[in-house]
């Protein structure tokens, strides 16, 4: 996120959130992946990052997609809704997905649009300003607001993917408008766009019973930074640049219903996970253990997740039909 206040420098931080099981919620970061398990699948996920930190991002998220044909022609279909405390800050988007596909070379191409509503709070009420008895410091900054104060948006995202029984890969862009919200009268908060890269593969080992799962997502995400301010009109000067984080993990799939994993995601943690299937229930749990500075005040961060699934075709009744035996 970019804070702006007039006439100060302003702070820069990622906007969207972060996930070790990113492969459980591949539709937070792609609207192109709605309806590609062909199933209606919704997902609760909840992160509590860097335990021991005061303020730091606590984060809850569900999504839900689905196919449906219309047109003769099979469509996906999503919504997303995501919350984070982060600090004095709020954080909420809620969103609806549609995405194209059309079948080429025995997978299918998807084309995905995301549209919602993004909303931001700071809570400047709860700002501990102690007093200093000297006469080098103030109690209070002119530049920091002292009551609560929000703002809102629209937001969009894209995305594309192609995949197939084993694979996927795919590319999408969230924030796409790069929204710039105004809390209150003063301020003004700039939601960077953020550049996907998605991709995971399927590997059936020898043992028919034992399959690996290994998985990418690559973010970049765009930051600015006001470095001077014109303390009448509030105009800034704006440097950008760019900050790129990379997740890898690797899951080894017993009988396709259990599964136990690490992963890695480049100068902040290294992560366990484990978690199974059963029947129309997915479960998943994942820590993070930092290998950054943040060790010094931080004994890891938690992460489930919790996936309830429906399959369409049992529904429609496919799997049900039986042909009697006289016409076999």
């Amino acid at each position: 996120m970019i804070f702006c206040l007039p006439g100060i420098f302003t702070a820069v931080a990622q906007y969207d959130a972060q996930f070790s099981n990113y492969w459980a919620v591949t539709g937070y970061f792609n609207p192109a992946n709605a309806g590609r398990s062909g199933d209606l699948e919704t997902t609760a996920l909840y992160r509590q990052q860097w335990l021991g930190i005061r303020g730091a991002p606590g984060t809850a998220l569900v999504t839900a997609d689905m196919p449906m044909t219309f047109f003769d022609r099979t469509h996906g279909v999503g919504i997303v809704l995501y919350s984070e405390k982060i600090g004095l800050f709020e954080h909420l988007v809620a969103s609806a997905q549609y995405a194209y596909k059309k079948n080429i070379k025995n997978g299918t191409f998807s084309a995905g649009i995301q549209l919602g509503y993004i909303s931001e709070t700071f809570k400047g009420s709860k700002i501990d300003a102690k007093e200093i008895n000297d006469d080098y410091h103030e109690l209070v900054d002119a530049g920091i607001p002292t009551s609560d104060i929000n703002g809102s948006g629209f937001d969009a995202s894209l995305g594309l993917m192609y995949y197939k029984p084993k694979w996927y890969v795919g590319l999408s862009v969230t924030h796409l408008l790069g929204s710039k919200l105004e809390l209150g009268e003063n301020y003004i908060m700039e939601v960077p766009r953020a550049y996907y890269l998605t991709a995971g593969y399927n590997i059936q080992l020898k043992n028919p019973l034992l399959e690996l799962r290994p998985s990418l997502l690559v973010k970049t995400t765009e930051m600015g930074a006001a470095v001077e301010g014109d303390s009448i009109t509030g105009d800034a000067i704006k440097a950008m640049m760019t900050m790129t984080q990379v997740d890898l993990s690797l899951r080894l799939v017993y009988n396709k219903t259990y599964w136990g994993g690490v992963g890695w995601r480049k100068g902040d943690a290294a992560t366990l996970m484990f978690g199974g299937k059963f029947s129309m229930i997915e479960a998943g749990y994942a820590y993070d253990f930092p290998i950054s500075t943040m060790l010094k005040g931080s004994t890891g961060s938690h992460e489930v997740f919790l996936k309830f699934i429906i399959d369409m075709d049992k529904k429609k009744g496919k799997k049900n039909k039986h042909k009697s035996v006289r016409i076999l």
